[in-house]
């Protein structure tokens, strides 16, 4: 079957193990650097729920790894990917999971589409909220604050980027604003744009 690749990544423990995820249950794993690629299944997946999956991000760190998707899912290896668990999420999760940072044994980020940053350093079982409301909840609490100019904050997100030292970034989808979040941060900073043309995504540089 024909798939869309979302994400690759390496181990560093291990540089020749490695991994890609895509649509449809894709999971495909290397031992040779790269030089070949094996189909894999999640021993923890019914074969036919797994290719329902989106699996879109990844991140390993010290042979230690995480993976998130859609339908909400997130799964753990502590063993180079030899083996997985499936981490439960809550439902009441906001929005989807929309990236995933290992940052140690047992600790790991995972921010969602709707601006949720939460952190773990029990291996998932326990997660802490780093904002304390969604993007959303901020831009209605700004636009209805009675501010002028505040209602000019509206809107959703079309893009969120993570710096390396945890401070993140976010477009609204009209390319009017940004925001910004900082670790420490209690909430998300909205910014205007600054210039008259509508900006479309933004990076971080290295």
């Amino acid at each position: 079957r024909s798939s869309d690749l979302f994400d690759i990544e390496f181990d560093e423990a291990n540089p020749k193990n490695g991994f890609i995820v895509g649509n449809k249950g894709t999971f495909l794993q290397t031992t040779d650097g790269g030089s070949s690629w094996q189909a894999k299944s999640f021993a923890n997946l019914d074969p036919d729920e797994e290719i329902n999956y989106r699996f879109t991000k990844m991140s390993f760190r010290d042979g230690e790894g995480w993976i998130i998707g859609k339908p909400a899912i997130l799964l753990h290896t502590r063993d180079s990917g030899a083996s997985w668990e499936r981490v439960p999420l809550s439902p009441k999760l906001p929005g989807d999971p929309y990236n995933v940072v290992a940052l140690g044994p047992g600790k790991a980020e995972m921010s969602t589409s709707a601006g949720a940053i939460y952190t773990t350093d029990n291996s998932g079982r326990n997660w802490k909220a780093q904002v304390r409301e969604t993007i959303d909840a901020t831009l209605n609490r700004v636009s209805s604050s009675g501010v002028q100019g505040a209602s000019y904050f509206s809107g959703s997100i079309n893009d969120i980027q993570r710096d390396a030292d945890g401070s993140y970034l976010a477009v609204s989808s009209r390319g009017n604003f940004y925001l910004t979040y900082r670790p420490g941060d209690e909430f998300w900073i909205p910014h205007n744009r600054g210039a008259s043309r509508g900006i479309t995504s933004m990076g971080v540089v290295k």
